[in-house]
């Protein structure tokens, strides 16, 4: 009867404490959401005069509406399948009236045990879809070596060291470089010419034969922009982690050596499943921020490689369309809301 009553105090106080953030949440968070759903089911031109016009899903048909058609690549006289100077298979073109209808290829991906053929990814708004995929592919691997870098780091610091705290400090400058800064530094560095510090560094070291146009070569400019992003928010990651290992109890640890436990086993055994809340909330952190990420390729390629927020900027402000603009809004919200659900199932982050 006791607990009951203990639970039913904390339950209400919770809720009291709840309430105030809701209210705040509501007033500036849900509002907002609102009108931009509703804009994005119009034509609404940013700043236009007119009377937009509904649409009603059209925005999101031509955003989302792909296609996938079997291909086969061009050939040349003897036979064999034309390929590019870098390398890459010269495929044909999707059918004439797909390319009528506002269909262009995103993508071709080779069907194995297969000659000469090919799946051909089309799109009817190619840059969008190009910027999901760039997006999904930096928000991974940059999420991921953030992680593996920032909990190496956290533990590393976490340890019992003369110089521990100027270490924690030190960690902390990247992180603390705002993102615009910290960009037009590595967008020096990494200058196509040989006055660039980093292909200097690798041609002196014998790791390249000449120059890389790391911000110009297509190939080169995703994985720049994610050893950027790496360099900055791995500190963040180790702070959060860190945190989150100065709750386990070193009983644990010291009990778990008596026993004969390894360093291997007592990582997995006590150091993870307890740093699961932390790693929940750090990879939600970081997910959001990855998915929305805006400065940092803004900076570095300008209108060359979009993710989906610089798209949604060139779409609201160079194009003009707002209620288009407005449709790639809620299909980023919708994204990032589906990968915090994610983190929270799959960490089984408990609320008690």
């Amino acid at each position: 009867m006791g607990e009951d009553l203990l639970i039913a105090r904390e339950t209400r106080l919770a809720w009291n404490l709840l309430i105030p953030t809701l209210a705040i949440f509501i007033l500036v968070a849900a509002r907002p959401l609102e009108q931009t759903f509703i804009r994005s089911l119009t034509d609404k031109r940013f700043a236009g005069r007119g009377v937009p016009q509904f649409v009603g899903l059209d925005n999101y048909a031509q955003l989302l509406t792909i296609r996938l058609d079997t291909v086969t690549c061009r050939t040349e006289d003897d036979g064999e399948c034309s390929v590019r100077d870098n390398g890459a298979v010269r495929w044909e073109s999707i059918e004439r009236d797909l390319l009528q209808d506002g269909y262009r290829t995103v993508s071709n991906i080779p069907i194995p045990f297969s000659s000469g053929q090919s799946i051909a990814i089309s799109g009817r708004d190619n840059d969008f879809i190009g910027a999901i995929n760039t997006t999904l592919i930096f928000t991974v691997v940059s999420v991921t070596g953030e992680l593996l870098i920032g909990l190496f780091m956290a533990m590393v610091v976490n340890s019992n060291f003369r110089g521990r705290g100027i270490m924690r400090a030190v960690m902390l400058i990247p992180w603390a470089i705002p993102t615009v800064i910290s960009a037009r530094l590595w967008e020096l560095m990494l200058k196509d010419t040989s006055a660039g510090i980093v292909n200097k560094v690798m041609m002196d070291l014998h790791l390249i034969n000449a120059p890389q146009a790391w911000l110009s070569e297509p190939s080169l400019q995703l994985p720049a922009a994610i050893m950027v992003d790496v360099w900055k928010t791995a500190p963040f990651m180790a702070l959060l982690l860190l945190a989150g290992l100065q709750t386990i109890p070193r009983d644990l640890y010291e009990a778990a050596a008596v026993d004969g436990a390894s360093p291997v086993r007592r990582f997995f055994s006590i150091t993870l499943p307890l740093l699961r809340p932390a790693l929940a909330i750090a990879l939600i952190f970081r997910t959001l921020d990855a998915l929305r990420v805006f400065d940092l390729f803004n900076v570095l390629f300008g209108r060359q490689q979009l993710s989906m927020a610089t798209y949604n900027f060139e779409t609201l402000v160079s194009n003009q369309k707002d209620g288009y603009a407005s449709a790639v809004s809620v299909i980023i919200f919708i994204f990032i809301s589906i990968f915090a659900f994610i983190y929270v199932r799959m960490l089984q982050v408990e609320t008690d």
